[in-house]
């Protein structure tokens, strides 16, 4: 895949304009946050195994299942901006999280890191939570599919992601630059291709975004 990290502009600017911090993850919400972090935790089960959380920002999910007493068995955490790396790390280390370990990866860009993630890392959930909102639905479907592939050819896991949907509220949440919304059915009839093993979830936030659970078939 050509690429020149242009979907990672928007947050780059943000940390240079406000620093680290919530605001340069471009959440909107921390409620709203929360609410799609108890999505994930639900598809993430009461013993979370090995999890990468992909463009994971300053580590909000991981100080989340740490509140809700379900810390993974490990957490690798994966941002594309230096700085907020260095951020997450810190904050994980300042509340004395252990198995917690932060890595700064393209994830777009990086052909090899699926692959080495399930492989050495041994990850077993692959986790995208707003990391997907400045990538087209083709490209966000690019990179969840070899994500998925990684795991398939590992016979093992789940893929958990969530995006901004077209069947939104338009008059109570209006799409806004740079986030880019994704036709929920489409999205959905992508993951089916891949796995029947599918759930759909477009409930939580009153249709203003959706998640999708990708599972693994059992052999």
């Amino acid at each position: 895949m050509k690429n020149d990290s242009s979907y990672l502009d928007p947050y780059r600017e943000a940390v240079a304009e406000k620093g680290v911090g919530f605001e340069a993850q471009l959440w909107l919400s921390k409620d709203a946050q929360k609410t799609r972090f108890g999505v994930i935790a639900d598809a993430l089960g009461d013993k979370p195994g090995v999890i990468a959380d992909l463009g994971c920002g300053q580590g909000d999910l991981l100080i989340y299942l740490k509140e809700i007493k379900r810390l993974p068995k490990h957490f690798i955490g994966v941002e594309g901006v230096e700085e907020m790396t260095a951020h997450a790390q810190q904050r994980s280390d300042k509340l004395k999280i252990k198995h917690a370990v932060f890595q700064t990866h393209d994830f777009v860009a990086d052909a090899k890191l699926p692959a080495q993630l399930v492989n050495d890392a041994k990850v077993e959930c692959f986790i995208f939570s707003g990391s997907l909102n400045t990538l087209s639905m083709e490209q966000a479907q690019s990179v969840l599919a070899e994500f998925y592939k990684a795991l398939e050819a590992a016979g093992r896991g789940k893929l958990v992601f969530n995006f901004l949907s077209t069947r939104h509220d338009k008059a109570r949440t209006p799409a806004s630059a740079p986030a880019v919304r994704f036709d929920p059915t489409e999205m959905l009839d992508w993951a089916l291709s891949k796995t029947t093993r599918t759930q759909l979830r477009h409930e939580y936030l009153a249709g203003h975004d959706a998640t999708i659970v990708m599972r693994v078939p059992s052999s």
